[in-house]
């Protein structure tokens, strides 16, 4: 199941996708007896996860809805052996058990926006895991504009990218990606990188639109794309080193696309400013819906005050006259969308030439002695997508 952050710092959504030698994980922790195979499956996924999350992310809970309208709405996303009847009844089960603790129980006949958590017990930290392996279950994910999972019908789109996801997780699942960092300590299944861990397991990719086929879009998944970009230049595919080459500009220079015109120059760079500090504050223009909501985002995301927020919108607007239209638009997403569709036009080239490519949403890892290739596929990508959505806006 996909990862989705509740609104609260310190939760994390169950995920029912590890899978490992049931027998195995049986011996190595006493778990409460359920009556069918089906509760079976449902404790063991439910406690994987709880082993999972105190070894790795001990600060977290674990949050679950108990609304069974939520699990009616979300089954596309879930082995369709995982229901609310035998999920929650596990969850109970551990929770007697005192394998879930700190149980946070919110009311189940209503939606309220707050699912209800626990955390796993502290000790779980020391069980080892056998092997796992990762199931990505649906491909295509559509969410709403709160980022909430929902389901939706089939479409020309939506059979043509699972497709091609079919294909290109397959070839990512054969292929040998490695990490070459000598800092980086293996933990069974992790790889713990200065703060953060890795699980080398989840390679395939899926695709989440959020609130529209034409919003989003972007690949996720991958378990490059969260290593930091001084950690990925390590990676290995097949034995061989890799190059990262990415859209540097990728939104700016759309905008300007869409207004018939070429960026000139730096788009993040305003004498006075900090380039970082700019290129948040054009971000944020662009998933902002009016001024007012882009200078409170702007003050709070970059922690300064309202004034400070005001003089950098300007700043921005004076040096950007011609795509100033679109600032505070709520363009954004809908240039996520376009940045994901020449995404798919670059994984599919490769694949097409039987080259491996690893996206990071606007780069592509591929091994050193393609590197020419995947420069022209991404400008060819870049040249038809933007063509195309020139005639859109």
């Amino acid at each position: 199941m996909d990862e989705v952050w509740q609104g609260r710092d310190r939760d994390r959504a169950l995920r029912l996708s590890w899978r490992c030698n049931e027998y195995e994980f049986a011996k190595r922790l006493d778990l409460p007896l359920m009556g069918s195979a089906k509760n079976v499956r449902a404790i063991i996924a439910v406690a994987i996860d709880a082993v999972y999350t105190a070894r790795h992310f001990p600060e977290l809970r674990i949050s679950c809805s108990r609304r069974n309208g939520w699990w009616h709405e979300t089954r596309r996303y879930r082995d369709p052996d995982f229901t609310y009847y035998n999920v929650v009844p596990a969850i109970d089960a551990l929770v007697d058990a005192g394998i879930l603790v700190d149980y946070d129980l919110q009311p189940a006949g209503r939606a309220t926006g707050i699912q209800s958590s626990c955390r796993p017990a502290p000790w779980l930290a020391d069980v080892a895991l056998p092997d796992l392996r990762y199931e990505v279950g649906e491909v295509i994910r559509m969410k709403d504009i709160e980022g909430h999972l929902v389901d939706y019908r089939d479409n020309d789109r939506t059979r043509r990218d699972r497709a091609m996801l079919t294909k290109i997780n397959r070839c990512l699942a054969d292929a040998d990606i490695g990490f070459n960092v000598p800092a980086a300590i293996r933990d069974g299944n992790a790889i713990h990188l200065d703060g953060y861990a890795v699980f080398p397991s989840m390679t395939a990719l899926y695709r989440v639109y959020k609130g529209g086929w034409d919003r989003g879009g972007r690949f996720y998944g991958g378990w490059w794309q969260s290593c930091r970009k001084t950690h990925r230049q390590h990676l290995t595919i097949d034995g061989q080193r890799t190059v990262e080459l990415d859209y540097q500009q990728i939104h700016p220079r759309l905008l300007y696309g869409l207004a018939g015109l070429h960026l000139e120059g730096d788009a993040y760079t305003i004498p006075g400013w900090d380039r970082d500090v700019v290129k948040k504050g054009f971000n944020t223009l662009l998933n902002t819906q009016d001024f007012p909501e882009a200078r409170g985002a702007i003050a709070k995301n970059l922690g300064v005050d309202r004034d400070t927020a005001e003089w950098l919108i300007l700043d921005i607007t004076t040096r950007h006259p011609d795509i100033k239209s679109y600032f505070h638009s709520g363009i954004g997403m809908s240039l996520q969308n376009i940045d994901s569709e020449i995404c798919r036009q670059v994984l599919v080239a490769m694949y097409r030439k039987g080259i491996v490519a690893l996206p990071v949403h606007d780069s592509f890892v591929v091994p050193e002695e393609h590197e020419d290739t995947l420069s022209q596929v991404m400008r060819t990508a870049f040249d038809a997508v933007a063509k195309t959505a020139r005639k859109l806006f």
